[in-house]
Formats: C-alpha cells, sequence, structure tokens
C-alpha cells in the first residue's frame, strides 16, 4: 500500500486504529506521532495535510462547518469517519475503515476532483458506507 496516499488520523479517533492498520501496511500516523504532542488546532492540521499531501481522518462532526473556507482552498483530501449517536469504540473506528479505505483510495483514481468524503456505519453489523460530501 506504499503508494496510497499518507492518512493522518485525528485525535477524535483512537490511535489503536493506526497501529491496526500499519499492521497491514497502510500508510497512516496519527497527530501526536507528527507533531510529538496533543491538543493541535484543526487549522495546524489542515496546514500539515496540504504540505505533505496527506488525508485527514476524522471524526469531528464541526470540523466541516467549523473550516469550511480552510477546507475548500486548501486542496486536501479529508475522510470524515461519521459516529452513530450511541458512539463509537475502536473496534468500530477499525472496522469502518478497514472496509471503506480501499473503496476511497479507488474512487480517487476514478474521480480525483471529489476529495471529501464521509464513511459510516447504521449498525455495527451493517456494511460500512462511502460517500461524497461536499464542502
Amino acid at each position: 500500500m506504499a503508494t496510497e496516499p499518507l492518512l493522518l488520523l485525528d485525535e477524535s479517533l483512537s490511535p489503536a486504529v493506526v497501529q491496526a492498520l500499519q499492521l497491514v501496511d497502510y500508510n497512516i500516523m496519527t497527530v501526536r506521532e507528527v507533531f510529538g504532542r496533543e491538543g493541535i488546532l484543526d487549522p495546524d492540521v489542515i496546514r500539515w495535510c496540504r504540505e505533505q499531501q496527506a488525508v485527514w481522518v476524522h471524526a469531528d462532526d464541526r470540523a466541516i462547518s467549523e473550516h469550511r473556507a480552510m477546507l475548500q482552498t486548501s486542496g486536501i483530501r479529508t475522510l470524515w469517519v461519521r459516529r452513530q449517536r450511541s458512539g463509537m469504540g475502536r473496534s468500530e473506528q477499525l472496522r469502518i475503515l478497514a472496509f471503506v479505505l480501499p473503496k476511497l483510495f479507488e474512487s480517487w483514481r476514478q474521480s480525483p476532483r471529489v476529495r471529501h468524503y464521509s464513511a459510516s456505519a447504521a449498525s455495527p453489523t451493517s456494511a460500512p458506507s462511502l460517500r461524497p460530501v461536499t464542502i
């Protein structure tokens, strides 16, 4: 998977997910690994992703509305992992990402102009979905 883009997992998701995905050769890092600390502001994450041509993977429901203008002009790609109201544990985060990442990479190969996607699952037993998001 070395030809796939670098993924930057936001603090809104579990760092344990990164460890599991790295075991199967995904090019993924946590915000803490990159910046050396926690509490990094979203605009700094967006700038870093732009500089590194990385994909921002997050579960922050407010990120799109709060940083819309910056996301529209930065040129970065994002994957928003949407939580159910009941929450989303590590195993569910991993299940969703493991299911949608190959589909996401294929979508970017076929439609590179579509930069933002959301991923979710209706229940722990349903197949996760991947959808383009307009920002």
